[in-house]
């Protein structure tokens, strides 16, 4: 999985990984906001300075834009997946409809 542009890690261990679980765990333990690290001097010393409610990155916001953007990402995987499904459960029909014929012919 692939963070968005907009998000960059601050502080020690600061790869895509370590960020992208900490946001998950952020979003699975809380419901406060998930805003980053909105002191600046977190970025010059993130040992000292690090809000450790916040995920290890930088400050950020979600626009409507950018919401709008992920619904319809959703909406089209959405139709890919029921698209996949309907054409594999044809396909289980008419296997099932080629063994029956097979059966009745011996």
């Amino acid at each position: 999985m692939d963070l968005p542009k907009g998000l960059h890690s601050v502080g020690p261990d600061a790869g895509d990984d370590t960020l992208l679980s900490a946001i998950a765990s952020a979003l699975h333990m809380s419901s406060a906001p998930i805003t980053g690290q909105t002191a600046a001097a977190a970025e010059k010393n993130p040992s000292i300075w690090m809000n450790t409610s916040q995920p290890p990155c930088k400050a950020f916001s979600v626009s409507d834009t950018h919401i709008r953007e992920q619904e319809l990402k959703v909406t089209q995987a959405r139709r890919s997946l029921e698209e996949a499904l309907t054409a594999d459960g044809l396909a289980r029909a008419a296997e099932s409809s080629r063994q029956l014929l097979k059966g009745k012919k011996h």
